[in-house]
């Protein structure tokens, strides 16, 4: 079972990088997604890096892709509400605050893409770097903000625990959905209401089982000693690999921006 989040152990370039510079990289990238996104040419080039990032990470990324049909409700979501809520001069048709027109329709279908290509970022992040090692490169990035006594390591912890535990309710709202479909429990329906009813057999136990894994863990912390002021050292290592990877997300973040440029003065 293919999850989106579940970390995948390997040897590539990406698996190897230093925390740190994993995060600034990534922070790059996810920059130059948003800044490329609105017109064809920086939808084409930020699937063309996504491409070659996942390869460089041995990163297959048709099961991500795959995972993804699961959120398609979500996605139909996103779509409808930039589709009949964008302005236009010439609408198919416009009711009290609804507009719909073929200016929506594109605007809906940019958005849906965009949340497509940086999720499929985000996958990649968490598939080439555990939770903890991207809390080491956050908690580095941040240490400054410690000077003016913000809880730098707390808030670092609780990012990495928020991080493990996607692909844990992922799997136990997977084995939710499975028991209820063999017991018959779970039929859905054709209609959309009949199909948001079906859905509440799921969420509750999902959100029993999320609160009792929290209170697990916090007794799990506290038998342990665990109180947030022992403060977890970080070493940065900054490479020859480190420093072709920011050099490579720069210029990519670079090249977005003059596409979007271009896009602008050719509109």
């Amino acid at each position: 079972m293919e999850l989106i989040g579940a970390y995948k152990p390997g040897t590539s370039p990406l698996h190897r990088m230093d925390n740190t510079a994993r995060i600034v990289s990534f922070s790059m990238l996810f920059a130059a997604f948003l800044i490329a996104s609105g017109s064809i040419l920086g939808y084409v080039f930020s699937v063309a890096v996504l491409l070659v990032l996942y390869r460089t990470g041995s990163i297959p990324i048709r099961p991500v892709l795959h995972s993804m049909k699961r959120f398609r409700m979500f996605f139909i979501t996103i779509f409808l509400m930039n589709a009949f809520f964008q302005p236009s001069e010439n609408p198919f048709f416009s009711w009290w605050i609804l507009t719909f027109s073929i200016d929506g329709i594109m605007f809906g279908l940019r958005m849906v893409l965009s949340v497509i290509l940086l999720t499929s970022l985000a996958a990649l992040l968490t598939a080439v770097a555990t939770p903890l090692e991207i809390t080491d490169g956050l908690r580095t990035l941040l240490h400054p903000l410690s000077f003016l006594h913000i809880p730098v390591d707390q808030a670092s912890s609780i990012i990495s625990i928020a991080i493990s535990f996607i692909p844990v309710l992922a799997a136990e709202g997977e084995n939710i959905t499975l028991s209820a479909l063999s017991r018959g429990a779970f039929p859905g329906g054709r209609k959309l209401k009949d199909k948001a009813m079906s859905l509440i057999p799921l969420t509750v136990p999902l959100f029993l089982s999320a609160f009792r894994r929290a209170d697990e863990l916090s007794f799990a912390m506290e038998a342990r000693g665990y109180n947030g002021s022992i403060k977890r050292r970080v070493k940065l290592s900054f490479g020859l690999n480190e420093a072709v990877s920011v050099f490579i997300s720069l210029s990519i973040l670079i090249a977005a921006i003059l596409l979007k440029g271009v896009s602008i003065v050719g509109s």
